[in-house]
């Protein structure tokens, strides 16, 4: 029996297998809910657990316009076992934040504000979810695992950064309430999806 490892940034959930040629392929894909110590840098994405403007610990930089930062990303955990022509591919997914790379400015305290960077993090759970999709779709073999994995997530993660800049540029980094609105009702809307799914 070979075993191989293999990590990168990414995340996603469910099970199913396939036949690739004379390879047996069991894929194993799910959202892992790590969790973290209290005092520890990364924020783990948890239904329940809402950010606070005292997660936001990083060092303000100079002459920047914006008032806070979320910095938010997903990655996964993967491992393939190999028994003669039985395949087993495990690939765990999580959501994470990092809070010495967040920060926000001395006057924005708000609530409103909060909620726009919240959305950040929530933008990144939702696209992790779209990780778990494309690897269900996916067919593996043990010679292209580890390519098609990566290539998987780049494209995810590009989508997944396109879709905050579209997030900051409708709203205009939250100064456009009307439009702020939209976001907040569509966001809350697909989490709450992702919330029944998982009960």
């Amino acid at each position: 029996m070979q075993l191989y490892k293999f990590s990168i940034p990414v995340l996603i959930s469910l099970f199913f297998s396939f036949q690739a040629f004379s390879q047996k392929v069991t894929m194993h894909v799910f959202m892992e809910h790590k969790t973290a110590p209290e005092n520890s840098d990364t924020i783990y994405y948890d239904f329940n657990r809402k950010l606070t403007w005292n997660d936001f610990q990083g060092k303000v930089p100079s002459s920047v316009p914006w008032g806070a930062i979320t910095a938010s990303g997903f990655s996964f955990d993967s491992e393939l076992s190999e028994d003669g022509n039985i395949i087993d591919i495990t690939v765990d997914v999580y959501t994470f934040f990092l809070k010495h790379d967040s920060w926000k400015k001395p006057d924005i305290n708000s609530a409103y504000h909060l909620e726009h960077e919240q959305h950040h993090f929530d933008i990144t759970r939702l696209n992790a979810q779209q990780l778990i999709e494309e690897i269900k779709k996916a067919h593996f073999t043990s010679d292209n695992y580890k390519k098609l994995l990566t290539s998987i997530f780049d494209k995810v993660n590009d989508e997944n950064t396109n879709m905050q800049q579209t997030y900051d540029r409708e709203t205009n980094n939250s100064m456009n309430v009307d439009k702020q609105k939209e976001w907040n009702q569509k966001i809350s809307e697909e989490i709450e999806k992702l919330k029944e799914d998982k009960n």
